[in-house]
């Protein structure tokens, strides 16, 4: 009798778990991202409830409001791109029905055509209807709480700049990241933002700096997208480029290098994002962190300068310069050259960069290769100055790179900056030459060369043989802009930013940049890598007289 009766609580559990299991399943089959999936008869008899207004239903993802771009009246879901749901919606009243025909199959297809899809909120006696279009790149919103306004010094910068209405705004954000972990993820918090950049300025799509702040105000850092811990943050707004994918894909490159290579300092990743500025769409943006002592883990003894610009005459610090500089007690050279690490003034700080600009910047320095080599990190020289040849960075001479010298060894190493200006982009200060057949002015090479020309030679053919056989291909080249292309196109973001700035129109003077598509860029590349193979096998510096844009 007892066995019959555990025979039968047994049969009796399995039928209830098979029945908890089936009831799951027929959940999931109707439901999604929390969300139920509504039939045309079930849509039907909610909307013959009595319609409410929209306005005060808001809608929210794991918990956080989603991005919402006020002039169309639509909300923006960040999904992942594969096309799986991540994450889960609720509303501020009433309950989720999402049209099971928009919805159920074809996100996808939503998602890269940029189309509204319906989702519909009733709670049994009413019911409303909002709009929703999928996104598969993070979104970063932003709410304004105040602002603080504050002036450039016209001393450092031209009349226009000076006059721009600038100003540092507080206020919260959240950035929606729905591949970032099992859970799906959204980071919130304070934050500060202002304008960034030179020319950037005046251009219609601005880049921004960003500052996070806990509830004191004090630096907050976080993990933004997978790119490490820190409170400083960057956004690039790719005003002059159309393929969108320049700057991402020469600090890949640039990335894929420092791996390799000990000597090799690592610069930036770059990770797409959407931005919502007080309810308005801004378009696609690159996000990174500032390249730092804390990004570069360095040791508390290190020196690291940021070069910024030249000043406008184009002139070079001299040594006058930075015994003012040091007399001054300052970390800056206007807006143009900067101490990055320390913080503070400590006697002597600029010393190691004076002697770099003797050594490398000063015209008919008698340097010996002795010197060079007992200063610098040559391997580094040599990686830093070939791969922008490789990418023809046309805005980075002299500035536009970080300079560090290391307490470890007593050497220089660099690391480039600023890739806007790469893969044959340039703007008109260049148009006269054809950036395919011309080798951009190294005078870190040069100095090189000067030094023991022959030597030079040898070392600079052999690291490019080395470098065209590893990293800077034509085929990691075209693979790295496909992958950024299919992951802009697929997402819909480049449709929508198209839309709203369309190709590098950002700026009052457009017609002063000219910019590439990813097959013309490729095609460029093509046609650069076969000159410079041709020239790097036997290297001799570049005529300086084609380029009015050199330091002086």
């Amino acid at each position: 009798m007892k066995r019959t009766l555990r025979m039968l609580l047994l049969v009796f559990c399995v039928a209830a778990l098979a029945g908890i299991a089936l009831l799951r399943v027929r959940q999931d089959a109707v439901t999604l991202l929390g969300a139920r999936l509504t039939d045309a008869a079930q849509l039907a008899s909610i909307t013959a409830l009595p319609q409410a207004s929209a306005e005060g239903c808001v809608l929210h993802w794991n918990g956080e409001v989603l991005p919402y771009d006020a002039e169309r009246g639509v909300y923006c879901l960040p999904q992942p791109l594969d096309g799986s749901a991540a994450g889960s919606l609720s509303t501020t009243w009433g309950r989720i029905y999402l049209p099971e025909e928009q919805w159920a199959q074809g996100r996808q297809d939503a998602m890269a055509e940029g189309r509204t899809l319906e989702a519909y909120v009733s709670d049994g006696r009413r019911w409303c209807r909002l709009e929703v279009y999928l996104s598969g790149v993070p979104a970063l919103v932003v709410h304004t709480g105040s602002s603080v306004p504050y002036k450039l010094d016209p001393q450092y910068v031209s009349g226009t700049m000076a006059s721009l209405d600038l100003a540092y705004n507080y206020g919260e954000y959240t950035l929606f990241w729905p591949e970032g972990n099992s859970r799906s993820q959204a980071v919130t918090g304070g934050i500060e933002y202002h304008w960034r950049g030179n020319t950037n300025l005046l251009a219609n799509k601005k880049s921004y700096r960003l500052n996070l702040l806990d509830e004191k105000g004090q630096p907050d850092a976080k993990d933004l997208l997978g790119l490490g811990e820190d409170a400083d943050w960057f956004l690039l707004n790719f005003a002059t480029d159309t393929t969108r994918a320049r700057d991402k894909v020469a600090w890949q490159l640039w990335q894929q290098l420092a791996q390799q290579n000990e000597h090799d300092l690592p610069g930036i990743q770059v990770e797409y994002v959407e931005l919502y500025l007080d309810d308005t769409y801004m378009g696609l943006y690159g996000i990174a962190r500032p390249i730092s002592r804390d990004s570069l883990q360095l040791p508390a003894g290190d020196v690291l300068y940021k070069w910024r610009t030249m000043p406008m005459d184009r002139s070079m610090p001299t040594a006058g310069t930075f015994a003012s500089l040091e007399e001054e007690e300052s970390l800056s050279w206007g807006v143009w050259l900067e101490v990055v690490w320390p913080k503070s003034y400590s006697e002597g700080v600029w010393q190691p960069m004076a002697d770099y600009v003797r050594l490398y910047y000063t015209p008919g320095a008698q340097t010996s290769w002795q010197q060079l080599e007992s200063t610098t990190n040559l391997d580094n020289l040599l990686d830093v100055s070939l791969f922008r040849q490789f990418v023809c960075a046309a805005d980075n001479f002299s500035y536009n790179q970080y300079f560090l010298q290391s307490s470890v060894d007593g050497l220089y190493y660099r690391i480039p900056w600023d890739m806007d200006y790469t893969f044959g982009d340039v703007y008109d200060e260049f148009y006269s030459l054809d950036m395919t057949s011309t080798l951009l002015p190294d005078m870190e090479l040069d100095a090189l060369y000067h030094a023991g020309s022959s030597r030079a030679q040898r070392l600079i053919a052999q690291r490019w043989s080395e470098l065209r056989s590893t990293v800077l291909t034509m085929e990691n080249v075209t693979a790295l802009f496909g992958a950024a292309q299919e992951e802009l196109t697929a997402s819909g973001a480049l449709g929508r930013d198209v839309a709203l700035w369309g190709n590098a129109e950002t700026y009052p003077w457009e017609a002063h940049y000219r910019t590439l598509d990813v097959e013309a860029t490729l095609g460029f590349m093509e046609r650069r890598l076969a000159f410079l193979d041709d020239y790097m096998a036997e290297y001799i510096p570049a005529d300086r007289e084609a380029f009015d844009v050199l330091p002086k």
